[in-house]
């Protein structure tokens, strides 16, 4: 059973909600808040490039401006983006 967050009652965020871009077809990208800031998101595995996480912003993040990206990322606890070498995780919500 997945947890619940207790701000809008919805599932927590997991790696399998996010849409995949493999450059083969069209998608929508999982709308979501990352600290509290609105944005995008989605997993791309285009050819050539290894599997990455990429969030856009819909104003510029005080860290990230108006990207994020890495290929060193994993969600763990639901709702929580683990990044790069021992970063503070950030806080997914859905929209």
């Amino acid at each position: 059973m997945s947890q619940r967050d207790d701000a809008n009652n919805e599932p927590e965020i997991n790696e399998s909600d996010f849409p995949i871009d493999s450059g083969q077809e069209q998608f929508e990208p999982l709308q979501l808040t990352v600290d509290g800031h609105p944005a995008k998101g989605l997993i791309t595995d285009r050819v050539g490039w290894s599997t990455r996480i990429v969030l856009l912003f819909e104003q510029p993040h005080p860290k990230f401006g108006k990207e994020f990206m890495t290929k060193k990322f994993f969600i763990e606890p639901a709702g929580y983006l683990n990044y790069g070498y021992e970063q503070k995780p950030l806080r997914l919500k859905r929209i």
